[in-house]
């Protein structure tokens, strides 16, 4: 019997490349964290886009075999790494008037040894700057607008009095308000770091 499409994880589906959900899907999560990080790299907008579509094309070359090793980290390091090859293979490739880099042994064009600790760490706060993204959109569509005046005014400085004056509300209010959207939003992101490293054991039945 086929397992249900909600009950499979986003990994796990993208390994048939015939399920075109799946694939938007993942775009749609990943595709601006790409071209952020891209940007972040110093390629301009079309250079970047250029980049993110070599790495999803290689991921739909991958994906259909990929499982989840921990030794080899975990599924953002394994983008990491498809995205930062295809920086290089897109720098490099002779119409730009430079050499391709040879593959490693593994296949790959950059050596992950060669990674600066300042690369890893753009990575690293695009990638978390990308989950909080996800999570205060959702947690948009789930909130009333004054809950959400109240957090975002909040977080850009505001100090509990100035809420209270600019949106009349009472402290309990405000605070109550603040705390809610900040546990949801918390909540999100443990969820969505969980289900982008899940990949389920058993294969798709068709």
């Amino acid at each position: 019997m086929a397992v249900p499409s909600t009950a499979i994880s986003l990994l796990s589906r993208c390994r048939d490349t015939s399920d075109q959900l799946a694939w938007r899907e993942l775009d749609e999560r990943y595709r601006e964290l790409l071209l952020r990080f891209c940007r972040r790299r110093g390629l301009a907008a079309m250079e970047a886009e250029d980049v993110v579509q070599r790495v999803f094309v290689g991921l739909a070359k991958s994906l259909p075999a990929f499982t989840y090793d921990r030794a080899r980290g975990r599924f953002r390091d394994y983008l990491f790494r498809c995205t930062r090859n295809s920086i290089y293979q897109f720098a490099r490739c002779p119409e730009r008037g430079l050499s391709p880099l040879p593959p490693d042994d593994g296949g790959n064009l950059v050596d992950d040894s060669a990674v600066s600790p300042a690369e890893s760490a753009s990575w690293e706060a695009e990638w978390v700057a990308h989950h909080y993204r996800m999570a205060l959109a959702a947690v948009r569509r789930d909130f009333e607008p004054q809950s959400m005046a109240v957090f975002e005014r909040c977080m850009a400085g505001a100090g509990v009095q100035e809420v209270m004056r600019e949106l009349g509300m009472s402290e309990a209010a405000v605070q109550k308000a603040r705390q809610r959207v900040r546990i949801r939003l918390q909540e999100l992101i443990v969820e969505q770091v969980r289900e982008e490293d899940r990949v389920d054991e058993e294969p798709i039945s068709r």
